[in-house]
């Protein structure tokens, strides 16, 4: 799986958290709890309206006796007093005048008029403290107290009586009826009498089995909403592994067992980013190990990956905390390192000596076999400080660009003994350099930028004017002329260098064919063709074709083939070579001397022209050792039957000595600098 896949996936788990699956978890139980117990107090309320109803026409009816007895000449104490021992359910009595004075009453308590509340259950009562009766306090809400229902007070006077008798069915009947509360309270009840206002005192009793019908009820609807929410509990438990574990899978590095480049690039991020860290200093590093490809040569993919595992777990025993790292690709890791220090340099000079440490103890993971690693760096200081314009404020961090910066650090290293590499700005300026010069070589070739200069070849004993080689100048409107030193190794890499030889093989073929048709003197011009293109089938053909697009002889274009070349596939150089001569085409080799000189290539491969490299004639030579090598080129080349060219010759000594020797050609600043072609003809012109 890609890392971008694996990066969108992430993204969608996130969108897709186990979060949603727990809120809705915890709201369906919330909904759920409250379900139940407004369902339990709508039943409470519902028995203590249906208790208070019974109560009240029960009083109604008591109110109704007085009234008739009165109404039939019953003096008003008597038609109390007979009501009261009729009524259903015998309770107390208070009759009172207009001002509220008594007028008649049973029993030995009356209602205290100052402290009463309204009630409505479907109708409105007034209702009146009792005179004698303990409420617990002297504050009338306590009477509208006990018409809310405490589930949990009445779960435990359920269960503390001690009341309840063995459990056959009378005992069990008298304790289910058995009153856990009782309240007294008289009632306002409405009658016929003049000026007369009359009260009925009434005892409201909660027997045990309401409680338990109530606590039934929510039993009843617990256990019916426990099954959905037994459901939605796993179903939320099995989003959260099957997310961990998804998690847990993109995460991991399927070669080290430990964290990929996704989660490194997630935490490094994060970590660097939290405000609690912005005022340290770390730094990014790209381990790399060195020859990994020959080490899998040598001991094949299996013990290649057991190795990365084992560094792996080294790496994850000496990271400390607010420190992250994370295979990359192959042989190379990332690393983000706290450093310590008071400012730049200490920070530096810690994590030189830290990352020296580790590189010690890595190439000591397999004491049989000898181990190689570099590590480059990029420092990344507090979010208050920048460092020059290549550092990313911490506020926006770029995790592939700063490493992107260490892994430019580290390809710098050429040997073993320096192992520590830290970006510098010198880097960023060559990176930008290749990033201009890629953006802008297409767009250059296509305008003409590319333009040819001839440096001229000239005999050494005569001086005449007899050849010429084509060099390239990129020549930009707004950076003026720029050296080949500067573009053509960059092109070699990447590939560009095959399209400008074309276009320097074409230029050099037109020129050639104007100067026969305008009656010019024509002289041999050789052309470089790169290592690279030597890759590309039928080579010999491409160019004979794009010569023969302008028509001037083969003679007249010397093919130059470097010395690296003929270290790449031998056949194949042979065999083009000898196809080009064939063609007509010279062919010549080279900075011949420059590198690993073969004698071998001159046997085998076919050569008009040996160049020679213009080292040989650059600095002291006080035991006269260039000289000789010269001496015995110039001699091998005779006998080989090639023509010599000695490049680079800058003093009138160097001519003389190579006219001495027989060299064919001279090409140095000695004679000329390589000119624009229109300077070039005018110099053929005046030696012609």
């Amino acid at each position: 799986m890609s890392s971008k896949i694996k990066e969108k996936t992430l993204k969608k788990l996130k969108r897709k958290s186990f979060w949603p699956s727990i809120v809705l978890f915890l709201a369906f139980l919330l909904v759920s709890v409250t379900i139940v117990f407004a369902g339990i107090n709508l039943f409470a309320t519902y028995i203590i309206g249906s208790k208070m109803m019974g109560l009240y026409n029960q009083a109604m009816d008591t109110g109704v006796m007085v009234e008739r007895f009165v109404q039939e000449g019953d003096s008003i104490p008597y038609a109390v007093a007979n009501a009261t021992r009729l009524s259903r359910n015998p309770s107390n009595v208070y009759l009172t005048d207009a001002e509220g004075r008594r007028v008649a009453s049973t029993g030995g308590t009356a209602p205290v008029f100052s402290e009463q509340v309204e009630w409505s259950m479907g109708e409105e009562y007034t209702i009146y403290k009792d005179s004698k009766w303990d409420y617990g306090t002297e504050a009338m809400d306590d009477i509208e107290d006990i018409f809310e229902f405490h589930v949990p007070e009445l779960a435990n006077r359920v269960f503390d009586s001690t009341s309840m008798e063995p459990a056959d069915g009378p005992g069990i009947n008298r304790w289910m009826e058995e009153s856990i509360i009782e309240q007294q309270f008289w009632i306002d009840v409405p009658v016929h009498l003049e000026n007369r206002n009359l009260y009925i005192k009434c005892n409201l009793q909660i027997q045990r089995q309401d409680v338990i019908y109530i606590m039934g009820l929510g039993a009843v609807a617990l256990i019916l909403l426990f099954i959905p929410l037994i459901f939605l509990f796993i179903n939320t438990i099995l989003n959260i592994r099957m997310q961990r574990r998804v998690t847990k899978v993109l995460y991991m590095d399927p070669v080290t067992g430990g964290r990929n480049w996704l989660y490194f690039q997630g935490q490094a991020a994060k970590m660097l980013g939290s405000a609690w860290n912005s005022r340290k200093t770390y730094a990014m590093v790209n381990l790399h190990m060195e020859r990994y490809t020959n080490y899998l040569s040598c001991y094949g993919s299996q013990q290649g990956e057991e190795l990365l595992e084992c560094m792996d777990g080294f790496l994850r025993a000496r990271m400390k905390r607010k420190e992250v790292f994370g295979h990359y690709n192959g042989a190379d890791f990332g690393l983000i390192l706290r450093c310590e220090g008071a400012n730049e340099e200490e920070c530096e000079h810690y994590c030189y000596l830290r990352l020296r440490s580790l590189l010690a103890e890595l190439a000591g993971l397999q004491p049989e076999r000898k181990l190689h690693f570099h590590a480059g760096v990029c420092m990344i200081p507090p979010m208050e400080a920048e460092r020059g314009n290549y550092f990313v404020r911490r506020t926006n961090l770029d995790i592939d660009q700063l490493f992107s910066f260490a892994h430019t650090a580290q390809q710098t290293s050429h040997n073993d003994a320096e192992q520590i590499f830290f970006f510098s700005e010198r880097l960023l300026e060559e990176q930008n350099w290749e990033q201009w010069v890629e953006d802008n070589m297409h767009a250059a070739l296509a305008a003409g930028e590319f333009q040819v200069y001839l440096q001229p070849k000239y005999t050494p004993t005569d001086g005449r004017l007899v050849g010429a080689e084509a060099l390239v100048r990129w020549v930009c409107p707004e950076r003026g002329v720029i050296p080949p030193g500067r573009f053509i190794p960059i092109f070699e890499e990447n590939g560009f260098i095959m399209q400008l030889d074309d276009y320097m093989l074409s230029q050099i073929a037109k020129l050639q064919s104007e100067w026969k048709v305008q009656g010019k003197k024509t002289v041999p011009i050789s052309v470089n063709i790169s290592r690279a293109h030597f890759t590309q089938e039928g080579l010999a053909e491409h160019i004979s074709r794009l010569v023969d697009g302008y028509g001037p002889k083969h003679q007249l274009i010397e093919l130059e083939v470097t010395e690296s070349a003929f270290f790449d596939d031998k056949e194949v150089l042979v065999d083009t070579v000898k196809q080009l001569r064939a063609y007509g085409f010279p062919i010549s080799m080279d900075d011949f001397g420059a590198g690993y000189s073969s004698l071998n290539s001159l046997k085998d491969i076919p050569l008009d022209v040996l160049k020679l490299d213009s080292e040989f004639f650059r600095g002291e030579d006080e035991a006269g050792r260039g000289a000789v090598i010269v001496r015995e080129a110039i001699c091998l080349a005779r006998e080989l039957d090639m023509r010599v060219v000695a490049e680079g010759i800058e003093q009138r000594a160097q001519v003389d000595f190579l006219a001495s020797l027989g060299c064919d050609m001279i090409q140095g600043f000695y004679f000329a600098k390589p000119m624009p072609v229109a300077e070039f003809e005018v110099r053929v012109a005046a030696d012609a």
